[in-house]
């Protein structure tokens, strides 16, 4: 005989309580104390309760087309240091840009909240998060800078853009770096480049734990002993300063190639290039509106900010909340963009 399906009244029966807080309990929602919902999913799983597929598809379907979901905000939580900061840096930009559209194409507002700047601690943010009911939060590209964020994160459903700040588990959005070396690489190999140099910053490294370098050590296999170049990873510091560093360095491996994340290192390409007679190029591996001309890698930003959008949502929808025991990653892949003649016509350094 087919054993009778456990359904939820049995749970609310079993457990003396409304058959709506076993629901809630079962959804891990946060409403209910978490010793109540320990009680009623413990007691679920000993009476081997399984949900019906189709009735979750259902209340899905509808959450989804209920009225006033656009009264909904996501906060897009940022850490620069500084306005100028975040203004100028194109990665921010296409984050916000990619994640404010894919937010109101499904009934969301995205808000940007600036810790630091205009929320000083994690007390005050804290605090502004639950008074407005926002549920929905993403770290958006987290600086290596200010990374101690400490909200009740039970109450919140949270993405990550990037890897900062690595201390906290939660699902986790960025870009494939590795795969924006590698693809450059062989591009560069078809192009008979093969004397290529990798200049990255080592918090950069941070952010996606060394994929840039993972990338260019994979990438190397292919290439003769005597083309290998070790790779250039240098400490944040003003312009006039690093550039020469990375001059040297070009010049001391005879570079035929310059693969960087940092847009104005074009200009030490350029100079090796003009002042030394050493044809160097420069090939971004996040190329911004200037430096696409070139060729080279594009990182898609607002495709990752809809994706962590896309994420978030998914989670506020399911009831998921707080830090996962074991944190999922999506990783969006880079393009290519072909390579252009060097050096280029009309050089202007950036300003």
């Amino acid at each position: 005989m087919e054993q009778k399906r456990v359904l939820m009244k049995d749970i609310a029966a079993k457990a003396g309580v409304h058959q709506t807080t076993v629901s809630l309990a079962l959804r891990n929602h946060p409403s209910l104390p978490q010793k109540t919902r320990d009680r009623i999913r413990k007691l679920a799983d000993e009476m081997g309760y399984h949900p019906d597929p189709a009735l979750s598809a259902l209340i899905a379907y509808r959450q989804s087309t209920k009225q006033g979901q656009a009264d909904q905000v996501i906060a897009f939580i940022v850490n620069c240091r500084d306005e100028k900061e975040f203004h100028e840096s194109h990665v921010h930009q296409q984050l916000v840009d990619g994640a404010r559209a894919r937010a109101a194409e499904l009934g969301y507002k995205l808000d940007l909240f600036w810790f630091g700047r205009d929320y000083p601690s994690s007390k005050s943010l804290n605090r502004v998060l639950k008074t407005r009911g926002i549920q929905g939060v993403i770290l958006g590209a987290f600086d290596i800078h200010n990374l101690d964020l400490q909200l009740d994160w039970e109450l919140f459903s949270v993405v990550k853009i990037n890897i900062l700040p690595t201390e906290l588990s939660f699902e986790t959005v960025l870009s494939n770096q590795m795969a924006g070396v590698r693809l450059a690489m062989s591009e560069l190999r078809e192009h008979s480049i093969r004397h290529v140099g990798l200049a990255v910053a080592d918090h950069d490294e941070a952010h996606n734990r060394n994929l840039f370098t993972a990338g260019y050590l994979v990438g190397q296999r292919h290439l003769d002993q005597s083309d290998i170049i070790p790779p250039f990873i240098f400490h944040r510091k003003p312009k006039e300063e690093l550039l020469p560093e990375v001059i040297e360095w070009a010049r001391k491996y005879e570079l035929q190639a310059i693969l960087s994340n940092w847009n104005y290192f074009d200009e030490a390409a350029w100079e090796l290039t003009i002042e030394y007679g050493q044809t160097c190029r420069y090939v971004p591996l996040d190329a911004d509106e200037r430096t696409q001309r070139y060729g080279g890698v594009v990182q898609n930003h607002p495709l990752i900010g809809k994706r962590a959008v896309d994420r978030v949502v998914g989670q506020i929808k399911t009831f998921q909340r707080g830090t996962e025991e074991i944190s999922s990653l999506t990783m969006v892949q880079p393009t290519w963009l072909p390579l252009q003649a060097w050096p280029p016509k009309n050089f202007e350094p950036e300003s």
